[in-house]
């Protein structure tokens, strides 16, 4: 289990945070009444702060008027947990975080908190990816008594108590459970960009994303990108954490080392011919005509292995000019595209569709005799080709049911 915690000035948006998301539960009220919506319980936060400072004859104004806390066990730990045990777990970490007396920085005194004694929420939020649940719990700063909680390395106190908390009960310390989830995002990562085609930073954050990971990039004031964090819950991580090889310096050069080129010498690549039409005569004076040759050799990948295939430049160009990615796929490159129609245009049908697959496509596979038809021009089947390829590249339609 892990404990965060911050000070913020953002009380109200906090408390409808954490009792409005979607399957939220109030865990526990604490000296506030029952039936209140969060706004309401803001402003007698908010008004009992406000009270105690105008008595307050020194030290600048109270400005950040609640602190945030959120408690995280893993899946296991609070696999048979009831709502009873998360009150008793809400009511064991303010006790521990109370309970400890340390020195702050630039400080010359032990300073201790009194949480249990101050208005306080707690409401219980599942994870939308992994079911994970965890605990938010919003204190008031200011004490019934009148005093304000100290905040000063408020996260400091909050890893010690995580780590008292987990010693009672033998679950996993703050330090192990970091260095599993760095281990599993640095392996999520790895995967995208083994399933990358092409290399597109912002492709690699969206499929992070859609995996439940919150991205955050950072650019510099010309608005270059310079670095990111990329997280889960309460365990977020600069890029340099997971590994040297994920920074944006050095991620494209990663995706290369995922995606070495076929060497030639080892694994020739086979050469696949398809004369698509009769090649224009060129004219001698000295001889007969002769075929003049007009032909594009373009590499494209069936199953594991990448070929190369001999086409006439004429139909390549049409290829080329008129696929286009379908707007809604996220995934997919013009590459793709294009290698879908070629494949389709030389009959390999289950490499086309598992090229459409991996890169977000849903769309209905081709039907069986799928073809050249005897009286179609070689352009025409080019053009039917690339309408397919758009179908099979457009992703799967997601229905959204109602009440």
């Amino acid at each position: 289990m892990i404990i965060l915690a911050k000070a913020v000035s953002y009380g109200g948006n906090s408390l409808r945070y954490a009792m409005e998301k979607e399957n939220a539960k109030t865990v526990k009220l604490n000296y506030l009444p029952d039936g209140l919506d969060p706004t309401a319980i803001w402003y007698m936060m908010k008004h009992h702060c406000l009270l105690h400072q105008s008595g307050r004859t020194m030290g600048r104004k109270l400005e950040r008027l609640m602190v945030n806390f959120v408690i995280s066990p893993s899946k296991e730990e609070s696999a048979n947990f009831t709502m009873s045990d998360w009150v008793a777990l809400h009511d064991e970490a303010l006790d521990v975080i109370d309970s400890l007396a340390i020195v702050p920085k630039g400080m010359n005194r032990e300073v201790k908190t009194n949480f249990r004694n101050s208005m306080n929420v707690g409401a219980l939020h599942t994870d939308s990816k992994s079911g994970t649940l965890h605990l938010h719990i919003d204190c008031c700063r200011v004490d019934l008594d009148g005093n304000t909680n100290d905040v000063h390395d408020i996260h400091i106190r909050a890893m010690k108590a995580a780590e008292i908390i987990n010693m009672r009960h033998g679950w996993k310390q703050p330090k192990e459970i970091r260095a599993m989830r760095k281990a599993e995002i640095a392996r999520i990562c790895e995967n995208t960009l083994r399933n990358m085609p092409d290399f597109d930073i912002r492709l690699f954050f969206r499929l992070l994303r859609k995996n439940g990971y919150e991205v955050m990039p950072r650019y510099d004031s010309k608005k270059k990108l310079v670095g990111y964090t990329i997280g889960k819950n309460a365990s977020i991580f600069k890029a340099s954490e997971i590994g040297r090889k994920f920074m944006v310096s050095t991620i494209e050069t990663t995706w290369q080392k995922l995606h070495p080129k076929p060497e030639i010498a080892k694994t020739p690549l086979k050469v696949r011919e398809k004369t698509a039409t009769k090649v224009p005569l060129e004219t001698s004076t000295t001889g007969p005509a002769v075929a003049k040759p007009s032909y594009s050799h373009i590499a494209v990948r069936i199953g594991n292995d990448a070929e190369i295939v001999r086409i006439p430049t004429s139909l390549l160009d049409i290829i080329f000019n008129e696929s286009q990615v379908p707007d809604d796929n996220n995934a997919a490159t013009k590459k793709d595209v294009m290698d879908v129609v070629i494949l389709l245009f030389l009959g390999y049908v289950d490499a086309a569709t598992s090229i459409s697959v991996s890169c977000g496509g849903g769309g209905s596979a081709p039907q069986s005799g799928w073809g050249k038809k005897d009286d179609e021009d070689e352009r025409q089947f080019a053009r039917r080709c690339i309408r397919m390829a758009h179908s099979m590249m457009k992703p799967r339609p997601r229905y959204h049911y109602h009440r």
